[in-house]
């Protein structure tokens, strides 16, 4: 055999050589690809990652999935839908039913009408504003050890007509979640706007109002975070001039972030904190029926200074808000009982008025003069 003739034979050799070897690292991949399927199957991580994408049309199509995805932090969860006579709820839990019965990741988001929904809206005067075109508050307590617990509500109007909107809550017992951070907080703002408002476009008649994405929201204000009264600038600012508090020996104060929420307030303190008076705006669903007919009560039958110190006004709204009470009462001077200040009945009544105007002003309210 030739030189030329063994050249293109080893050529050819070489050929069925590297077939082989190809043929070989394919079967090989092949074999491997179907026992990683296999580990991914038997681990699963198939049905974690079904329940990922199964979020995405959650609870009829309106859960904000991204959102939920950042606070759970990567763990596997599910969502469900429930109902009742007068609300709508999702429910997102650890799809592990040994950690959903431990509670490691509780989130429901429920919806009512505001026209049924009473006692149960959680928000205090101490809640931080979400603002952003939101009327609604934040209620984390920075100084409370389990970080992962946060609450939010907010109002929804459906067209403007009075009494026409939804009151949305947000409530969340989440371990991996740390409410501290800004960006929990944002985050969960976000699950409730974002949900309630998906939910409110469904709902036939409900041409809900829409504020916009919240940036950034506080945390809540505790009792005994009271600062100088010289320095207020939130729900405490304008209400009484500086002769007035001095008179009233006014030196600090506990106040929140201005922005319109369920329920406000501002209490007016001593030197040390103590406090002396408080002042409570208190809108629509917030207001509780029997709140209403008591403060109704108080309304007619009064004339003149009160003993108590004790004095409300009324606000007509629109929407979800429908009517607002503003009360000043000096602290221990609930009805029938006395306090130990010497009270300004005048001045207690201008401080209100001024407190009820710029709050029902946020709002879009006016205050009703008798």
């Amino acid at each position: 055999m030739s030189e030329e003739t063994v050249e293109p034979v080893e050529q050819e050799l070489d050929r069925i050589r590297r077939r082989r070897r190809i043929r070989l690292a394919a079967g090989l991949t092949a074999g491997a690809a179907v026992v990683a399927g296999g580990l991914f199957w038997l681990s699963g991580g198939l049905q974690a990652w079904l329940d990922d994408r199964a979020l995405d049309s959650a609870c009829d199509g309106t859960l904000a999935a991204d959102p939920v995805r950042e606070l759970v932090g990567g763990a596997g969860v599910t969502a469900e839908v429930r109902t009742g006579r007068s609300f709508w709820q999702c429910r997102v839990s650890e799809a592990d039913e040994e950690y959903e019965e431990d509670g490691r990741i509780d989130l429901r988001v429920t919806v009512s009408d505001a026209r049924d929904h009473f006692a149960t809206v959680d928000a205090t005067r101490t809640d931080a504003p979400l603002g952003h075109g939101w009327t609604g508050g934040f209620a984390f307590d920075p100084d409370r050890e389990d970080r992962g617990e946060a609450s939010a509500t907010v109002l929804l109007d459906c067209g403007g007509t009075r009494g026409g909107g939804l009151v949305a809550e947000a409530r969340a017992r989440i371990d991996r979640a740390d409410f501290g951070r800004p960006e929990a907080r944002t985050g969960l703002t976000a699950v409730l706007t974002r949900t309630a408002t998906a939910y409110a476009r469904q709902q036939e008649g409900c041409e809900v109002t829409e504020g916009a994405p919240v940036r950034k929201v506080d945390t809540s204000v505790n009792a005994w975070d009271h600062e100088p009264f010289a320095s207020v600038s939130g729900s405490c600012a304008g209400i009484v001039d500086p002769r007035t508090s001095a008179r009233w020996g006014v030196r600090t104060a506990v106040e929140t972030a201005p922005g319109p929420k369920p329920v406000e307030g501002c209490t007016l303190g001593g030197l040390r904190g103590a406090p002396l008076y408080t002042f409570t705006a208190t809108y629509g669903p917030a207001l509780e029926r029997s709140t209403r007919n008591l403060l109704d009560d108080v309304t007619d039958q009064r004339a003149g200074d009160a003993p108590d110190g004790r004095y409300i006004l009324w606000a007509e709204c629109r929407g979800a808000v429908d009517r607002a009470a503003y009360v000043v009462a000096p602290v221990g001077g609930e009805r029938g009982r006395t306090t130990d200040l010497a009270l300004d009945h005048a001045g207690l009544r201008t401080a209100l008025s001024a407190f009820a105007d710029r709050s029902a002003k946020a709002h879009g309210c006016t205050v009703t003069v008798d």
